[in-house]
């Protein structure tokens, strides 16, 4: 695309390089996650599908349906939980997987103009904002229900806000097994009194603790504020 704004001959050589990797990426790869920390193909599909618009001999079509087949994951997984989740709420990364349905759902219709996940995107985003099993904003400071007891060291001891960060949020039941463990060094208990408000909403396989010596739930991490923040930036 810069190539293009700045009219370098190279640039059709270079959009049919990437249309050759994104065939591959089709061919071997395609099916198995939608958009998050590990898979970023939805990110790749709608800026190649942008940079051909210049080149009407790059066909598109397979990309635009792999990002629909992405979607549709995700639809199919909601229509089935009680709160419309498009993520797996029992596995690692559900929140950062509802942004990026969330944002899917965005490139798609800027790809297609075909509107009909857009209720589906708001509906992962509410998910992740608090019209969940627990209830709670996983954007740390965004809502009233906030998450409160991130797992991050300095700003449990400096007492630092961390406004704006993002959790893993809700993980599989059986890594809790072993419990939370123990404060780090110099840590203050969040919440003070130790006391897991969550626990009667444990189920489906998954559990949601908001307490700093939970890394599996309550860990922030700037690539799950990434994927946040491109959900929700037009």
């Amino acid at each position: 695309m810069a190539a293009q704004r700045l009219k370098d001959p190279r640039a059709g050589r270079w959009l049919k390089l990437a249309s050759h990797w994104a065939g591959e990426y089709l061919a071997h790869e395609a099916g198995g996650d939608t958009l998050n920390l590990y898979d970023v193909s939805a990110l790749a599909h709608a800026d190649l599908i942008r940079a051909a618009r210049a080149d009407r001999r790059v066909d598109v079509t397979a990309l635009k349906n792999d990002l629909r087949a992405q979607l549709e994951i995700g639809v199919q997984r909601a229509a089935k939980d009680p709160f419309g989740a498009g993520a797996q709420y029992d596995n690692f990364d559900a929140v950062p997987h509802a942004f990026g349905l969330a944002a899917t759902a965005r490139l798609y219709e800027r790809a297609t103009g075909d509107r009909r996940y857009d209720a589906f995107g708001a509906g992962q985003l509410n998910w992740t904002f608090g019209a969940n099993p627990w209830g709670v904003s996983f954007m740390i400071g965004v809502g009233e229900t906030a998450k409160r007891c991130p797992h991050h060291q300095i700003a449990n001891i400096k007492g630092v806000p961390l406004t704006g960060a993002v959790v893993n949020g809700p993980n599989s039941e059986d890594l809790f097994t072993d419990g939370l463990g123990d404060n780090l060094d110099n840590m203050a208990p969040c919440p003070a009194d130790g006391v897991d408000r969550f626990g009667q909403f444990t189920g489906r396989g998954s559990r949601y603790v908001d307490d700093v010596r939970s890394w599996q739930a309550s860990e922030p991490a700037d690539d799950f504020a990434a994927i946040a923040v491109y959900a929700l930036t037009r």
